[in-house]
């Protein structure tokens, strides 16, 4: 990431499992600012419409958006060929909907769309696609860990006029992508990553992963220390139990989808936890001096943090 130009055009394609996670892992890690193309529907919604402008994100229709919006996509392409044209960088889910399943799937022709409408603009446009992996130990549990790894970066203008260009750059980012994240082929898919997770694999390691389970030889060196992470999730729930509770009766079971239950958890933290901080900061303070019911507040916060970092609740890096 660090040799990558600060001005230049580039498309980053990365898989995607985890909905709005997905977006947010990027943006802490990468070090360009870039637009994001996000399904259409949570556009719906006016309140949070300048908050998705101010994220630079735009909106990308589905044929369950209505084949009638389908068409709109055009206008969406033909902007981000702009800003292609103008040195920015874009972000793409070339999968083009979000599953848990462990394994790249095909990618869509939408991405390739996207460079056509960039090379017509400008034909000596030096486009480079970065791909990225995103790879996740439980994203259904509190204590996730998560690595991003950013691929060797592809360029455009050496398959300018082959044949079959867009299929040729499909291959290229679907290879790249496969090395960079769990891949689980074939029909068997259910039986290989119960034998995964028997075998205690450390699924934020895509590269050893696979190649387990291309050799059916099991290192031990790739499994998970488990002791930490069960002891830290046992703590961290003992420590926040009535907030355990309220994320577990109250709003887990109004998720839509598996993928974005890691995202509502997010969310349920980033609003709850500073409501809740600050109840109990005003309760002690009805018992003890401000001071004490701010250290009392500041240390379980310190120590949930702890937890988390410590012993590797959450954890991301990226390597080239």
């Amino acid at each position: 990431m660090d040799d990558l130009p600060k001005d230049a055009p580039i498309l980053f394609l990365s898989n995607h499992q985890n909905a709005l996670m997905d977006i947010l892992l990027i943006a802490t890690r990468c070090k360009r600012k870039p637009w994001f193309l996000t399904r259409a529907d949570v556009f719906n919604n006016e309140i949070f419409r300048p908050l998705f402008k101010f994220l630079q994100m735009l909106p990308v229709f589905r044929i369950r958006d209505g084949r009638a919006n389908v068409p709109k996509n055009k206008g969406i392409f033909e902007k981000c060929g702009q800003l292609l044209d103008q040195g920015e960088a874009i972000l793409v889910f070339p999968e083009a909907n979000h599953s848990l399943k462990r394994r790249v799937r095909p990618l869509s022709k939408g991405f390739t769309r996207i460079i056509d409408t960039a090379i017509h603009r400008n034909a000596n446009l030096e486009l480079t696609l970065v791909p990225i992996g995103q790879n996740y130990q439980s994203p259904q549990q509190a204590g996730d860990r998560a690595t991003l790894y950013f691929g060797k970066p592809i360029t455009v203008q050496p398959f300018k006029g082959e044949h079959g260009l867009a299929g040729k750059i499909k291959k290229a980012v679907f290879e790249e992508l496969k090395q960079l994240t769990t891949h689980i082929e074939g029909d068997n898919y259910e039986n290989v990553l119960s034998e995964l997770e028997d075998a205690g694999l450390d699924f934020t390691q895509p590269r050893r992963v696979n190649m387990y389970i291309k050799n059916k030889h099991l290192e031990k060196a790739l499994k998970e220390t488990k002791s930490n992470n069960t002891v830290a999730r046992f703590l961290f729930k003992m420590n926040n139990l009535p907030l355990v509770f309220l994320w577990n009766v109250g709003v887990r079971p109004r998720v839509p989808e598996p993928e974005f239950e890691a995202t509502f958890r997010f969310g349920f933290a980033l609003v709850v936890y500073p409501m809740a901080y600050f109840l109990v900061l005003i309760l002690l303070s009805y018992f003890y001096d401000l001071k004490t019911a701010g250290l009392w507040v500041m240390g379980h916060a310190v120590f949930n943090l702890i937890l988390v970092k410590l012993f590797g609740i959450t954890s991301s890096h990226q390597r080239r």
